[in-house]
């Protein structure tokens, strides 16, 4: 069965997400869907693709983390593409580190945290990411996104291993997959993209299919939980490290800092367990929390 389209709907850039992230996004569709080539002695950048969704939300990234105004078109509706020329591409690409990590076509080296990481595999996976799960009539488990070339599969094949993700790397007529087979990988990788939906979907198949594992379906169930819960500190610990190294901390006030302390030394911790420690209510840490992060993010 296939389920490409439902995760791509799941894992689509969202507001609240750090300008980090969204360049990590965007590098992902620009890897993908991109060429660069010169023109009239001018730079130009294109990206094209067979669906709208993914040349949409580059648009809407572009003009959001560069102020560009930029239009795309369709070629009688079997392609969609966007065109940046001259000073406007090279903005665009100026985003992706020093010199470009389009410098180095396969380098993910300006991949810093996990959080970009997750944010780099899900624009890799909107740009030509598939999925699909078995159904009644039969079928296995697959995962797969497909590079133009060997060198850019296999450094993302490098960071998915980073991030504890087991994916294997093959060639694909013209492009090179990376991709997963089993029930356990496909559902850590769509867990790792925060495509809940599609993750507890797996978990209800295999429950369908083994009417014995009803311990790993709920396993399976809680794994796009946790991974947001995750993200969520790991959010709130770099919001912190900001705040050190701009020398804002020392301005908080006596109540958010205790309450950073108490993040940093009980990192595993969830929310309810922080504030039974901390002896303050759940909505209240909430509340610090969310400022300490906001203030980081600053």
């Amino acid at each position: 069965m296939n389920i490409t389209s439902e995760v791509k709907e799941q894992i689509l850039p969202k507001k609240e997400e750090s300008r980090a992230e969204k360049t990590a996004f965007l590098f992902a569709l620009v890897k993908c869907l991109g060429s660069v080539g010169i023109s009239g002695g001018k730079t130009f950048l294109e990206l094209e693709s067979k669906h709208n969704l993914p040349v949409i939300t580059a648009v809407g990234l572009i003009k959001e983390l560069t102020d560009i105004s930029v239009e795309y078109g369709s070629g009688g509706g079997k392609s969609y593409y966007v065109r940046i020329n001259g000073e406007d591409a090279g903005k665009v690409l100026s985003l992706f580190g020093e010199g470009g990590l389009f410098s180095t076509f396969g380098s993910t080296d300006g991949i810093k945290s996990r959080l970009q990481a997750q944010a780099y595999a899900r624009g890799a996976f909107l740009a030509s990411g598939s999925a699909y799960i078995p159904s009644e009539d039969g079928g296995g488990y697959h995962a797969e996104f497909l590079f133009f070339g060997e060198e850019a599969a296999k450094e993302f094949q490098k960071l998915l291993h980073r991030c504890a993700l087991n994916v294997q790397v093959a060639e694909k007529g013209s492009y090179f997959g990376v991709y997963a087979k089993s029930e356990n990988a496909v559902s850590d990788i769509l867990a790792f993209m925060g495509a809940s939906d599609s993750v507890m979907q797996i978990a209800d198949v295999s429950a369908m299919r083994e009417m014995n594992n009803s311990i790993n379906r709920a396993t399976n169930c809680t794994i796009a939980n946790i991974d947001k819960s995750q993200a969520t500190v790991i959010r709130q610990l770099e919001a912190i490290e900001r705040l050190k190294a701009s020398g804002e901390y020392e301005k908080l006030d006596d109540k958010l800092k205790e309450t950073c302390v108490a993040r940093e030394q009980y990192k595993d911790f969830t929310l309810e367990q922080l504030a039974a420690k901390m002896g303050i209510s759940k909505s209240g840490l909430n509340h610090r929390l969310a400022k300490i992060t906001s203030l980081g993010e600053k």
